[in-house]
């Protein structure tokens, strides 16, 4: 009996040992699939990352192919637009020598230059590039630099016309963007202009008195506005002419309001143009002086378009009252006019 038990004894021992044989075995196993199944989530992770920004990667090559596409666009219209008027050019050079007697066709206003026998059009440095009367004349529908003349008896300058916001035909006064070019000048470069058409610019008091006094009639102006946060707004009038100097370049009309951005040249409708050298506002103060910059101030003002470029709610600063009932500053101005 004291044997049989003894033999029972070790035979459990024998099968409690395979067992915890076997479990630490299975317990082993475990902790590999378990670190397994671990590096495979780690190794999917990194998969599903790299796909994100392979596909990052991708967009952005396309948005870089796409605006590179979109500038090429342009400039083959703005190329197709300058063959254009020299084939008119040409014609015109061909039917003046035909017809001598006659007189010579003035497309756009302009008698082109021939060469002294009469059969071959004069070089390109003597017979330069029809002008136009405005933007608004522009056959193209490619924003970009123009020849502008004013009338016959002026000689012609270059703008920049914008020809596909607001249906185009629109031609750029002023241009703010990044605060490159400071505005706090004086009369004469207010009077005469100073910038870059390309770029940051002012067009000139003089320029603007003879464009929306010309026979070409009456003109309407937009005043385009951004924020820093992004937030884009208009200002829209269906008149705006000034005087000249003799006047000091006084806003002598400004028609009805529309837009997004609030009326705030309102306050400026009959106002002579200020700057820091020549105080020309209603006010007691010297406002040009006061916020360094140069308007049609009256007592002082709700529209401040050639202020300090600043990023704050500063009466320095490039803003206008209404667009958010404040001073703070704006990130982004452009003004245009356009025949009516």
């Amino acid at each position: 009996m004291g044997a049989s038990a003894d033999t029972d004894e070790i035979v459990s021992g024998h099968v409690l040992e395979i067992l915890l044989n076997k479990l630490q075995n299975m317990q082993h196993k475990f902790l590999e699939l378990q670190y397994e199944l671990h590096e495979q989530r780690e190794a999917m992770v990194h998969y599903q990352a790299t796909q994100e920004r392979t596909s990052a990667d991708l967009l952005w090559a396309m948005q870089r192919l796409d605006k590179r596409l979109n500038l090429l666009e342009q400039d083959i219209g703005r190329n197709l637009s300058v063959v254009q008027d020299r084939s008119v050019q040409i014609l015109s050079q061909q039917t003046a020598c035909a017809n001598r007697d006659k007189l010579r066709d003035k497309l756009f206003d302009y008698t082109p230059a021939l060469s002294p026998d009469c059969r071959t059009p004069a070089s390109p440095k003597t017979a330069p590039l029809a002008p136009h009367l405005s933007c608004k004349d522009v056959r193209s529908n490619v924003s970009g630099t123009y020849l502008i003349r004013v009338s016959s008896e002026s000689e012609p300058f270059a703008v920049y016309c914008e020809q596909q916001q607001f249906d185009g035909g629109w031609l750029v006064i002023q241009y703010r963007y990044d605060g490159s070019l400071d505005f706090n000048r004086n009369w004469t470069e207010y009077r005469n202009g100073f910038g870059d058409i390309k770029k940051e610019f002012w067009i000139g008091l003089e320029r603007l008195h003879q464009l929306t006094t010309a026979s070409s009639g009456q003109w309407e102006l937009i005043v385009e506005l951004k924020s820093f946060s992004g937030m884009y707004k208009y200002a829209r009038y269906n008149g705006f002419k000034i005087g000249g100097e003799s006047e000091q370049y006084r806003l002598k009309t400004l028609g009805k309001y529309s837009g997004t951005a609030g009326d705030s040249m309102a306050n400026h409708r009959g106002m002579k143009f200020s700057t820091t050298d020549q105080d020309n506002d209603d006010s007691t103060l010297h406002c040009a002086e006061k916020w360094e910059s140069a308007w049609w101030y009256n007592g002082c003002y709700h529209a401040n378009l050639n202020g300090r470029y600043l990023n704050g709610n500063d009466g320095k600063s490039m803003n206008w009252y209404h667009f958010d009932n404040d001073h703070q500053g704006l990130s982004y101005s452009r003004m245009m006019i356009r025949p009516v």
